[in-house]
């Protein structure tokens, strides 16, 4: 996984080159990317970074997004993006969040251009998407972004500040429900399911992070809805291991969680 700047990503140098009548070849600074259709319209990092500049000027911060460039399982380094800018930090269930608001998407199709909201719980590094909530602020920014107006970027925001507030509601209700030793493997074989070996010991390493995780106490669904997310972003091991850095797949798994439906299943 490659992490730049704006100034830096604003650098690279994204080319394209025939292969056939039916595809043509991505590179990022004369190094291969991802193949795609020639009919597909290949963004230039300006076009991805044009929103972030408008929504920057409107939440009247500094424009500093981070743009990490990493691998999917169709192509080389750079084939995925996820560009992301700060949004503030909130209390989420007792615990200082960093927000951001992070644009992920890809040059070769292997995922849709999408927004969302990206939390990071700072006290044990672990991320959360927020996709759904608030869906109309998620889906409303991929087209004709050059001609929206003022109130048009106000009104995004305003979605982002909803999809923020969907979440603190969402921490401080899983916080409120406790749990007992029989409902938490309840709910531990709704989230990872089957009789298998391997899916007995990754219920026992989320039962253990649920009492022994950085920052729980082993009270409540707030705990076990955290001691998921630690799993997936520091103990999980991924499959994909050709030429990926753990850093890589650990941030693939945080854009891969569902925290509406995790949410549902600790509940």
């Amino acid at each position: 996984m490659k992490k730049v700047n704006a100034e830096e990503a604003l650098a690279l140098n994204i080319t394209e080159h025939a292969l056939n009548v039916e595809f043509k070849e991505v590179r990022i600074n004369g190094e291969y990317s991802a193949t795609v259709g020639t009919d597909r319209a290949v963004p230039t990092f300006t076009d991805l970074l044009d929103p972030f500049i408008k929504l920057s000027n409107g939440m009247q911060t500094e424009f500093d997004p981070t743009v990490s460039l990493m691998r999917s399982s169709h192509g080389a380094e750079g084939t995925l993006y996820n560009i992301s800018m700060p949004f503030g930090t909130v209390d989420l269930g007792g615990r200082s969040t960093e927000m951001r608001i992070s644009r992920f998407g890809s040059l070769n199709s292997s995922c849709s251009d999408k927004f969302g909201l990206q939390m990071l719980v700072q006290i044990c590094s672990n991320g959360m998407m927020g996709w759904k909530s608030q869906g109309t602020a998620v889906t409303r920014f991929t087209a004709n972004w050059q001609g929206l107006s003022t109130e048009r970027i106000q009104f995004a925001l305003e979605g982002f500040e909803g999809m923020k507030h969907h979440y603190v509601t969402m921490a401080e209700s899983l916080k409120s429900i406790r749990l007992t030793a029989p409902e938490v493997d309840e709910r531990l074989n709704r989230i990872v399911k089957g009789e298998s070996k391997r899916s007995e010991n990754i219920r026992e390493e989320i039962r253990e992070l649920f009492i022994s995780g950085k920052g729980n106490r082993g009270e409540n669904s707030w705990d076990l809805f955290n001691a998921v997310t630690e799993y997936e972003n520091h103990y999980k091991t991924y499959r994909n291991t050709n030429g990926v850095s753990s850093d890589e797949n650990r941030a693939k798994g945080v854009l891969s969680i569902d925290s509406d439906k995790l949410a549902e299943l600790v509940a």
